[in-house]
């Protein structure tokens, strides 16, 4: 108990010492302002300095970063500084990824790699000869030190070729080879020898087209007309083979960005019967072109131009299209006397009706573009019926009724198609020609054309499909 009370005792007095010192403590400084002050101006005085010393650091560091990135500007600017640079980090890259062994990196002989679509260059070929079968690009491996393989890919300064120094005429066998490779490095080319076939040259000359490039990006109701062409006709220079299946030559005209007439230099290309760009010299290689924009437009009604021949006994009964008209385009002097436009509709040996997809619209001269390029359609067939007409005068057609005599006046013929058709038709519907356009003086034979109202009827002459015609003058 005694011992209790001690301790008790003891606790108070350290408390009570502890306030005392707190409270002596509170009036000392109550006593010094002056040091207290004199405290916190040094307190103001330190942080002034830090803060002058912090504004010193971030100004430097700004000016630093300003120097690296103005000379990192200057050096993407270079092109070859850029290599220099893409090397530096190519070989940080390959030093990183060898765990920092460069003796492993300079030492490796088994690395590989590869380099595809590498072009082939054909080289002392004689001018007046053409290589046909060489294939344009080819993959080379590369075996040998990794620093030698990210080097050679980085500076893309190697080559492949073919040297047809002393190659004759006819089918060779050549040998590709590589150069400006590190001697460090195996190459291989994948083919290593090709075989081609080396002809002379042969030229011929044709027409020029044009067709349209991005066409989709003019405004709906705009269109394109070529007024004039720099050449009409232009050389083409290749081997034998490639020139015989030249189909079309055409200038690509660019559409893109288009929104007024403009004149555009285009580059000219030989295409094949599927469409595909012919490997031939096209002489000149570019023609300028002149072309207006029109918003000019009318809609025209479809109509059939039957093809083939319908099978014995029948006859069309009728034509109906999934589109009655289409809207189309171009000067507005040249589409007013265009009536219609033609699809064409093959009835090669039909002997009933028929449904037809994708038919394609037959293109018009002067029309500069068409709403839609195909329609549906829908062919009803029937047996067939026939009717002679005779006595059908014959016409001149090109030519003066006063220089030109025909050895007849008339022809007969028989019609074939429905019967209702056959029984509306009338000698009036029916005209027949005799074309001698472009025919000299003097005597020659004339096919017979035959031109019907209605384009499901067929026709056969019952006498000649020719006649004799004199021309006096």
């Amino acid at each position: 108990m005694r011992m209790v009370m001690m301790m008790s005792k003891k606790d108070q007095e350290h408390r009570d010492s502890t306030t005392d010192f707190f409270l002596k403590f509170i009036s000392k400084e109550k006593e010094n302002p002056e040091k207290l002050e004199e405290k916190h101006l040094t307190t103001q005085m330190i942080n002034a300095e830090i803060d002058s010393k912090g504004e010193s650091f971030v100004n430097g560091a700004i000016k630093v970063m300003n120097f690296i990135n103005s000379t990192l500007d200057k050096m993407l600017q270079s092109g070859l500084s850029l290599k220099i640079l893409s090397f530096i980090l190519a070989t940080i890259l390959l030093f990183t990824v060898n765990g920092g062994n460069f003796d492993s990196i300079f030492s490796t002989p088994n690395s590989g790699d590869y380099i595809q679509s590498v072009p082939v260059k054909i080289e002392n070929l004689q001018d007046d000869f053409v290589v046909a079968g060489m294939p344009e690009t080819v993959s080379v491996g590369l075996v040998g030190p990794s620093i030698d393989i990210y080097n050679t890919k980085f500076m893309k300064n190697y080559e492949v070729y073919a040297d047809f120094s002393g190659v004759g005429e006819g089918e060779q066998t050549v040998e590709l080879k590589s150069r400006n490779f590190s001697s460090n490095l195996e190459v291989l080319i994948v083919p290593q020898t090709v075989t081609v076939t080396v002809s002379q040259k042969v030229t011929k000359t044709f027409s020029l087209g044009y067709h349209f490039k991005n066409e989709d990006s003019l405004i709906s109701k705009s269109s394109v007309s070529v007024d004039s062409m720099e050449h009409s006709e232009v050389e083409v220079r290749g081997s034998k083979d490639n020139i015989d299946n030249v189909y079309s030559v055409q200038a690509i005209i660019d559409l893109k960005g288009v929104t007024d007439s403009f004149t555009q230099k285009c580059k000219i290309k030989a295409y094949d019967r599927s469409g595909k760009a012919l490997d031939v010299s096209v002489i000149p290689s570019t023609v300028k072109v002149d072309c207006s924009l029109s918003n000019y437009s009318k809609s025209v009604p479809l109509v059939p131009e039957y093809t083939g021949t319908i099978a014995t006994g029948y006859a069309v009964d009728s034509m109906t299209f999934s589109k009655d008209k289409v809207k189309i385009y171009g000067d507005e002097s040249k589409l007013k006397d265009i009536e219609n436009v033609k699809v064409k509709v093959d009835i090669s040996d039909l002997e009933e009706g028929k449904t037809f997809k994708d038919l394609k619209l037959l293109s018009v001269s002067d029309v500069n573009k068409m709403s839609f390029t195909t329609v549906d359609g829908t062919i009803s067939i029937v047996p067939s019926a026939q009717r002679q007409f005779v006595d059908i005068p014959i016409h001149i057609k090109n030519g003066k009724s006063g220089n030109v005599t025909l050895s007849q006046d008339t022809c007969n013929l028989t019609i074939t198609g429905t019967s209702e058709r056959i029984n509306a038709l009338t000698n009036e519907d029916i005209k027949v020609y005799a074309n001698v356009g472009g025919l000299k003086k003097g005597r020659h034979n004339v096919k017979l054309e035959v031109e019907l109202s209605d384009s499901t009827l067929s026709y056969r002459l019952d006498s000649d499909e020719q006649i004799r015609v004199n021309i006096k003058k």
